[in-house]
């Protein structure tokens, strides 16, 4: 009764059955859109992803493949349904034109784009949406415009724009989703999958025919099946066909046929056993692995390139320190230039010629009795001063003979030539190599900033500076104790209006006691500059060492602890420091009590010029004592300046990394990801022997199949009996007879895992050889820079006696220009030393960390390290960066990428304007 209801209800259903199989068929043939199956590859991939992140040594913060939509590649359109991207006009004719035949006419159904970077980036920086994508669209050189400046970038924020925008980033984060991608399949191909016997494909057929005797029929033939390999090796398949044919004509009759089939087969040699069917998908997960480790490790690799790569955040700081380092140096030897140009090439008030005897009938005219003379017994002719072109002419009237010709023209050659002596020459011609190097030293930093623009994904034409936070401790000198120095330097002018050079000249209108009395104010200020200004700042320089230097931690704030962490590794540095600096303060003593005693000074001229009346002489020795003061004043700047450099170079820290050779090298071992991944390479390649040798197996398969299908004729296309069932088993054989190609592969295989073993060998090598590398060049860095610290010392010394001595005119003539050149060149060398030492430690100790393996890396891509995570700068919203009018000033480079320009001045153009002075002078 059960089973007559059942055919009773399958008759029922049998048209519907019909129809629906047909349906399903084609709508599984026609299949899903590009959007289901990109969001299903995406969901699959990404469930990988974050299964695989399962290990804080490699665990990532990001693996999404869709870049910021802050980045320059982001792409705002629907990857389904992609607008085309800006054309090469000649290529494109080929789209749409082929030899005489159209192209596919709805190339453009989905829009054009008018740019291939992402027309909104700059949006971010306040431009607006609709001039972002036309700057977009000219490849950011849209004439007329600029693109908006980024000011002062900190190195936490260089690292989030590489995050954002570095086009390597991205690259690497789809190398990790490509290979989820591939792991999607590898599983797939275990799954159950929609393949009936021998791999068909659901399938169906409809066919309307008319016969001979004018009958018409529908016939609908459709299949669909299922099968799965197991990791044994075997297969298993399921499918159902069905026939159903409908007559059109008489009694309408329809007829329904189906037929379930099944198969089974299990290989016992070639190709059986999971590691051989398994072994494609253990590499597609252990490729995943590998991936996500190389992404990992790229990460720390990504933050070291970008802080201290060859073109990276510390370099540049270095190249600007190089080159504001000689910046100063121009300036020290243009002053000096000038001052010694002044002592020592002043030309004679009298220029004199031998000439043995006077022409006959020889007179001095009267106009020229002052400056005209003849010393009969030295036969000397001399002139006295300046000699303008009318009196040049007068004197050459004076008389024909050769040789009063001949000496007079020797003396006025004397008198016109521009005196330059070797010392000033020596210090121009620095001083022209000094210019030009810096030129070559802004240029070469504007090519290493377009380089880090290009690292950190920036079109190289954004103006762009880096912030300089880091190189404060470099300012060994406040510019407060330099700006004192040149007011006093300056002050000659105002001292040089009431300077008498010639107190017996009956022209003379000597300078007043008020006049005197405002020039010694004027000193009066300097020096409380000196006394209030100066020695304040280097009083909180000690301040700052002394806490360096204590044991408590009261009172002290913590950025003194946390330098003093920092800088002092045992005791014995800490005494080297201490004793370093007990000459710097002993110093700073002296300094003090100068100052005071110009204080003195300077009120006992003030309290001497309260009187009414003075006399010429007294006035003169007022003049000459306020002359004294200023070079004292003068002296004592320069002086403080060699303190303050004393005190502040011992403020510089270096981070410490105490951990000894082996102990490095065996983290690096231990936590190197690439090495693991080496590691595992060598698992491969032993592996994929087994695979090869497997394919030297004779094929040996137990096959299993058969069918069921319902009574012809019956029309019951669900009435499966076992009368109707087939069984069929047996086993399949072929000889390994003919092997030479897999012989080949198997012997390659042995040879590949050799090579992996000592690849392997090799790369754990060379993780030893780096990290013991850039252990002992730490160690020689430490003591380098030590040894700047000492260096700087004494090149301020050297300097400052070098100045001292081109002051003093005893010591004209002995190799003044000489001497300053090298004690220039030693403070410049020492300079450029420090920041090149530090900056060369700090890359080195990115290195080892890196090499190590135990750099972490925060979701912010920045190092979990004390000092990149508090003196990194923090990120700034973006548009804060732009400013409206980037330049270069004096002081330091910024986003503007002009050259600093650097006037040459020759000794005869400081001549000239020496003699200018002096001509404006009260005579």
């Amino acid at each position: 009764m059960r089973r007559t209801n059942l055919i009773s209800c399958c008759d029922t259903f049998k048209p519907v059955l019909s129809i629906a199989t047909m349906v399903c068929l084609v709508v599984l043939s026609v299949g899903c859109s590009p959007t289901f199956w990109a969001d299903q590859a995406n969901s699959d991939s990404y469930e990988i992803l974050a299964e695989k992140a399962n290990d804080p040594a490699w665990e990532v913060p990001r693996y999404d493949v869709e870049p910021d939509p802050r980045s320059r590649f982001y792409d705002p359109y629907d990857p389904n349904h992609e607008p085309l991207p800006p054309d090469d006009p000649a290529a494109n004719v080929y789209m749409h034109w082929l030899q005489c035949k159209k192209g596919y006419k709805s190339w453009h159904k989905f829009g054009r784009a008018l740019s291939i970077e992402n027309p909104d980036w700059l949006v971010q920086y306040g431009i607006s949406p609709e001039l972002s994508a036309e700057i977009a669209a000219s490849g950011n050189s849209l004439p007329g415009t600029e693109l908006p400046a980024l000011e002062d970038v900190t190195l936490r924020e260089t690292i989030d724009i590489a995050n954002i925008n570095s086009r390597e980033y991205q690259f690497q984060i789809e190398n990790l989703f490509l290979a989820a991608l591939d792991l999607t399949f590898g599983r797939f191909q275990f799954d159950v999958r929609y393949l009936g016997v021998g791999g068909q494909n659901p399938q169906a057929e409809l066919n309307r025919r008319r016969l001979a005797n004018g009958t018409q029929e529908l016939d609908l033939s459709s299949r669909m099946g299922v099968n799965q390999v197991l990791p044994s090796g075997a297969q298993w398949a399921v499918e159902l066909a069905n026939n159903t044919l409908w007559l059109f004509s008489g009694s309408n009759q329809t007829n329904s046929v189906s037929v379930l089939s099944y198969s089974l087969v299990q290989p016992l040699l070639f190709g059986a056993g999971r590691k051989v069917v398994l072994n494609n998908l253990t590499q597609d997960e252990r490729n995943v692995l590998y991936q996500t480790r190389v992404l990992a490790r790229f990460r720390k690799t990504f933050f070291t390139q970008n802080v201290a790569g060859g073109d990276g955040f510390l370099q540049l700081l270095q190249q600007l320190q190089v080159i504001y380092n000689e910046r100063d140096n121009i300036k020290r030897l243009e002053r000096q230039v000038e001052i010694l140009r002044a002592l020592s090439s002043q030309k004679p008030k009298v220029q004199s010629e031998r000439l043995d005897k006077l022409p006959e009938n020889w007179i001095i005219p009267p106009e020229l009795v002052e400056k005209l003379e003849f010393d009969e017994e030295a036969r000397m002719l001399s002139w006295k001063g300046e000699m303008t072109a009318e009196q040049e002419k007068r004197l050459l009237a004076l008389s024909d003979e050769d040789a009063y010709q001949a000496t007079v023209g020797e003396l006025v050659q004397r008198i016109r030539t521009e005196v330059v002596t070797l010392d000033v020459a020596q210090l121009e011609t620095r001083l022209a190599q000094s210019i030009n190097r810096l030129r070559s030293l802004e240029r070469a930093y504007q090519d290493a900033l377009g380089r880090f623009k290009l690292f950190l994904g920036l079109p190289p034409n954004m103006p762009m500076s880096i912030d300089e936070s880091l190189l404060k401790p470099f300012q060994l000198i406040d510019p407060l104790l330099p700006g004192i120095e040149q007011e006093i330097y300056d002050y000659v002018e105002v001292w040089a209006k009431v300077y008498v050079e010639d107190w017996e000249d009956p022209n003379l209108v000597p300078p007043t006691t008020a006049e005197l009395l405002k020039v010694v104010e004027g000193l009066q200020v300097l020096q409380g500059r000196l006394e209030e200004d100066a020695l304040l700042t280097l009083e909180q320089d000690i301040k700052n060492v002394d806490q360096l230097l204590g044991d408590s931690e009261e009172g002290v704030s913590e950025e003194i602890l946390a330098l003093r962490k920092r800088r002092f590794q045992s005791d014995e540095d800490r005494e080297r420091v201490r004793q370093s600096t007990a000459n710097d303060i002993r110093l700073y003593s002296g300094v003090r009590k100068e100052i005071q005693e110009m204080k003195s000074r300077l009120e006992g001229l003030k309290g001497f010029l309260s009187e009414e009346t003075l006399s010429n002489d007294q006035k003169k020795r007022i003049i000459l004592e306020m002359a004294n003061l200023r070079e004292d004043m003068l002296r004592t700047s320069q002086g403080m300046q060699v303190i303050e450099i004393g005190l502040r170079v011992e403020l510089i820290t270096l981070e410490p990394f105490t951990m000894d050779s082996t102990e490095a090298v065996r983290l690096g071992i231990e936590n190197r990801l690439d090495l693991m991944n080496q590691r595992g390479f060598v698992m491969d390649a032993r592996r994929l022997m087994e695979v090869r040798s497997n394919s030297l197996e004779a094929v040996l398969n137990v096959v299993v199949d058969g069918d069921i299908s319902t009574p012809l004729g019956k029309n019951k296309p669900l009435d499966f009996r076992g009368s109707q069932a087939g069984l069929r088993a047996g086993i399949e054989f072929t000889a390994p007879l003919s092997l030479v190609q897999e012989r080949n592969a198997y012997r390659e295989s042995q040879i590949e895992y050799q090579r992996q073993r000592r690849t392997f060998m090799e790369a754990q090598d060379d993780v030893t050889f780096e990290i013991r590398q850039s252990w002992r060049q730490l160690n020689v860095l430490r003591q380098n820079f030590e040894t700047s610290r000492v260096q700087i010392r004494l090149a301020a010394l050297q300097y400052d006696s070098a100045v001292e001595a081109t002051s003093d005119p005893a010591q004209a003539g002995r190799n003044q220009g000489l001497n300053l050149l090298n004690a220039l060149s030693s403070v410049l060398e020492a300079q450029n030393s420090l920041i090149s030492n530090w900056v060369n430690y700090e890359q080195n100790r990115l290195n080892i960390y890196r090499d190590m393996g135990i750099m972490e890396i925060d979701e912010n891509g920045i190092w979990k390290d004390d000092f990149y995570q508090h003196r990194a700068g923090r990120i700034r919203p973006t548009n804060e960066h732009r400013q409206s009018t980037p330049g270069t000033t004096e002081t330091r480079v910024t986003a503007g990428e002009d050259i600093q320009p650097v006037v040459f001045r020759p000794a005869a153009e400081l001549n000239a304007l020496t003699e200018t002075e002096e001509e404006q002078a009260p005579q």
